[in-house]
């Protein structure tokens, strides 16, 4: 009977035990790890300051190789914007959307300085005589939808390449001041982009991006059309960034976009602002520093 009396008690004693020390080890045990969400959203935003480096037109042949920084009045600065989201799915695979206004507007005076010669400006067939005001507008704004596999498996670093489909939207206009004399370029058509990405967060509140589409392309195949049409396009951006609250981030980012064509257009069709038939030869520089943020 003593021997029973005696394992109760052990039996007791170990079950106080074991009950004391339950708060403790759930006290010292770490909190669960937390899920990352199988979709992730997020936007970002930036704006800034574009500068011109370089910037050549000429539609139709013969006509006049326009140089928009000594002839156009691009040789100032312009107000840049840029929206982007990113979808991140699964934790490797990122869908960028981005919107890119880049419309560039400017007045001047045909042949100015002597800027052309002395002779008058022809654009598309049209001539604007020496001393003409003129009104331009250089519009290029586009639309893209990206794709790219992270293959760093690091929720600190990205390293990604993959592919990107850019939708342009131009529109060139050259017009007299008074509208007696216009001439407009428009069209919409799409370009393929391969695309690569490099970023680290080399601490909690300091990391760098580095970010780069480009094309390049001269068979017609490329362009969707019969003739043979030389393109070619870049958007590469250096960012610093960091964390200043949970949730979001700020970057500074230094980014060139440009791109050009040359050859007869390759799109065969005639509308009431496009000749199928014209030449176009298009070089493009810009450089852009501006301050963004993003929401995590």
């Amino acid at each position: 009977m003593k021997r029973f009396e005696g394992l109760r008690l052990i039996v007791m004693v170990g079950l106080a035990l074991i009950s004391l020390s339950l708060p403790l080890t759930a006290q010292d045990m770490p909190p669960p790890a937390p899920v990352e969400s199988a979709v992730r959203i997020l936007p970002r935003f930036d704006f800034g300051l574009a500068a011109v480096l370089f910037h050549e037109y000429q539609s139709g042949e013969p006509g006049t190789r326009f140089n928009f920084l000594t002839q156009g009045g691009q040789d100032t600065l312009f107000p840049y914007q840029r929206f982007a989201l990113d979808a991140v799915l699964g934790g490797q695979n990122i869908v960028t959307l981005l919107y890119q206004p880049l419309t560039l507007s400017t007045t001047t005076v045909a042949d100015r300085n002597n800027s052309n010669g002395g002779v008058p400006v022809v654009i598309d067939g049209t001539s604007f005589a020496s001393g003409t005001p003129l009104d331009i507008k250089y519009g290029f704004d586009f639309w893209r939808i990206s794709y790219l596999y992270d293959f760093a498996k690091s929720k600190d670093t990205i390293l990604g390449a993959g592919l990107s489909l850019q939708i342009r939207n131009a529109s060139i206009v050259f017009s007299s001041a008074d509208g007696t004399q216009r001439t407009v370029q428009q069209n919409i058509g799409p370009v393929p982009i391969l695309k690569g990405r490099a970023s680290h967060w080399f601490s909690p509140v300091f990391g760098l991006d580095f970010e780069a589409d480009g094309f390049y392309a001269s068979s017609a195949f490329f362009n969707g059309s019969g003739r043979a049409f030389k393109g070619w396009i870049w958007d590469a951006a250096l960012t610093a960034k960091t964390r200043f609250v949970p949730g979001s981030s700020a970057f500074l980012a230094l980014r060139s976009i440009g791109g050009g064509a040359e050859g007869n257009n390759a799109y065969n069709y005639v509308s009431s602002t496009t000749s199928s038939e014209s030449y176009t030869w298009n070089n493009l520089g810009t450089l852009a520093v501006t301050l963004g943020f993003t929401l995590e």
